[in-house]
C-alpha cells in the first residue's frame, strides 16, 4: 500500500484517542471514577501524538509538513488543526485536573472536548469523501469512523478503569456490546451504498468484498475480528474475573477492534479505485 498504510495507522489512533477522551468527558459529566480521568487523559493525548506522527510520516517528504500546513485550505491543515485543537483542550483538562479546579470548570471543557473529539472523529472521515472515487463517494465513510471511535474509546475506558464495581463492569460491557451492533450497522450501510455507487467497476464491488480478493479480509479481520471477537470478550460474567483482571477482556477486545479498524480502512484503500475514464 506504500505510504498509505500510514494514514490507515493515523486515522485509526485518532479514532481511538478521540473516543477515549469522548468517554472520558463522559465520566466527567456523571462522575463515575475519578482514578481514571489522570491517566486516561494522557493515554489519549500520547495517541492523539501518535497518530498525528503517523500522518506526517505518509508524506513523501515529511520534513515539508510546515510547507502543507501553510495552506490554510489543505486537508493536512485542517486536519492538524483539529488535532491540535483536541489536545489542546486535553492538556488544558489535565492541568484543571492537577489545579483540583471546580467541578463545574471540568465538565465546562469537557463538554467543549467531546464536542471537538467527535467532529475530529467524523472530519478524519469526511476527508476521504471524494466524488473522483466511487466506492468513497458517501456520507456513510465518516459515520463507520465515528462508529469505531465510539467502540474503540468505550473500550480502552473500561481496559484502564482501576477496580471497577462489578455493577460498572456489567454497563460497560452494555456499552461496548451497544456500539458493536453500532459499528456493524455502519459497515452494513456503507456495503449498501457501495452496492449502488455511480460507476459501477468489479475493482470496487460488493462482490470482491463479500466473496472476492477482499473476502478473507472483509470476513476474518473485520467480521471476525474486529467484531464478533470483542462480542465474545465482553461477554464474561463479572463473578468469574478476578478484580485484578477485570479490564483484561476489555484490553483484548480493544486490540481486536483496533485491528478490526485498521482492516477496515486497508478494505476502504482497496476500493478507492478512481474512475480514470475521466481524467
Amino acid at each position: 500500500m506504500g505510504n498509505e498504510l500510514a494514514l490507515v495507522f493515523f486515522s485509526s489512533l485518532i479514532d481511538l484517542g478521540c473516543g477515549l477522551f469522548i468517554a472520558l468527558c463522559v465520566n466527567e459529566w456523571l462522575n463515575i471514577n475519578d482514578k481514571i480521568k489522570f491517566k486516561g487523559s494522557v493515554v489519549a493525548l500520547v495517541i492523539l501524538a501518535l497518530g498525528g506522527f503517523s500522518s506526517v510520516l505518509h508524506l513523501g517528504h515529511p520534513e515539508r509538513i510546515f510547507g502543507a500546513l501553510g495552506h490554510p485550505t489543505s486537508g493536512i491543515f485542517l486536519e492538524s488543526s483539529g488535532i491540535g485543537i483536541t489536545a489542546i483542550v486535553i492538556l488544558v483538562y489535565i492541568y484543571m485536573l492537577k489545579q483540583k479546579t471546580s467541578k463545574q470548570t471540568l465538565k465546562a471543557i469537557t463538554l467543549v472536548g467531546a464536542i471537538v473529539a467527535a467532529i475530529l472523529a467524523f472530519a478524519v472521515g469526511d476527508s476521504y469523501v471524494m466524488s473522483a472515487r466511487p466506492a468513497w463517494d458517501t456520507l456513510t465513510l465518516p459515520f463507520v469512523y465515528l462508529a469505531s471511535a465510539g467502540l474503540m474509546g468505550a473500550l480502552a475506558y473500561a481496559a484502564l478503569l482501576v477496580e471497577p464495581s462489578d455493577e460498572l463492569v456489567i454497563k460497560m460491557k452494555r456499552i461496548v456490546k451497544f456500539f458493536i451492533v453500532i459499528q456493524a450497522a455502519a459497515i452494513m450501510i456503507y456495503l449498501i451504498a457501495l452496492g449502488s455507487a455511480d460507476y459501477p467497476d468489479t475493482s470496487r464491488s460488493v462482490g470482491i468484498v463479500l466473496v472476492g480478493a477482499l473476502a478473507p479480509m472483509f470476513w476474518v479481520g473485520i467480521v471476525f475480528v474486529g467484531l464478533i471477537a470483542p462480542m465474545c470478550l465482553v461477554s464474561f460474567k463479572a463473578q468469574d474475573v478476578k478484580t485484578a483482571m477485570m479490564g483484561a477482556p476489555f484490553a483484548v477486545g480493544l486490540i481486536c477492534a483496533l485491528a478490526g479498524a485498521l482492516a477496515y480502512r486497508v478494505l476502504m484503500f482497496n476500493l478507492g479505485t478512481p474512475v480514470w475514464q475521466f481524467f
